[in-house]
């Protein structure tokens, strides 16, 4: 039995867990919007709004109580362990001017991530048809063209793929980077 027992084991070890919470933690900051299994997301979603929760405390004290932004910043590196990605989070370096991923959530009580299912019923092709093109998901990241094929023949054969995005303000922020994130269906 499992009582008292939080989270997901996602058959790793506990560093091996972290360490992947950390990565997609990483990854959905720096881009505003990934494709990973929906177990994974559900998992790192608590994970990423605690760190946005902690870097908009630190911009409140940032005027006035500079000890307390520091030890806000250190709190959010020691979880993330990427320098670019706190600066781009807090708004610093060459992120001073557009302002960080932090100042854009200032007016909302959390819920800063959402996770979209893809589909289970391969996007509109029929179950069982052989009949039929597989349905790419077609996505631009780091300037670049992907492509996501669509798998299987059954209902919920992708069922556990999701986009896992920041809310409000995310396509805004990756167009002025120069990253049109465009998630169309063919």
């Amino acid at each position: 039995m499992r009582h008292r027992m939080r989270g997901r084991h996602l058959s790793r070890t506990a560093s091996h867990r972290k360490a992947l919470r950390q990565n997609i933690a990483n990854s959905l900051l720096s881009y505003g919007r990934i494709i990973t299994t929906l177990e994974k997301a559900k998992e790192t979603k608590s994970f990423a709004e605690k760190i946005i929760t902690v870097a908009k405390k630190g911009l409140m004290k940032k005027e006035t109580d500079k000890p307390g932004y520091v030890h806000c910043y250190r709190q959010v590196l020691s979880s993330l362990r990427n320098a670019e990605v706190v600066k781009k989070l807090f708004g610093e370096g060459q992120w001073r001017e557009t302002g960080g991923i932090a100042q854009r959530y200032m007016n909302r009580n959390g819920g800063y991530t959402r996770i979209l299912k893809l589909s289970g019923t391969r996007l509109g092709v029929l179950s069982g048809s052989s009949v039929g093109k597989i349905p790419e998901l077609e996505y631009k990241m780091e300037g670049r063209d992907r492509k996501l094929r669509m798998l299987g023949r059954r209902l919920n054969d992708n069922a556990s793929r999701v986009i896992f995005e920041l809310v409000e303000g995310a396509v805004e922020a990756l167009q002025t980077e120069g990253i049109k994130p465009e998630v169309t269906t063919a």
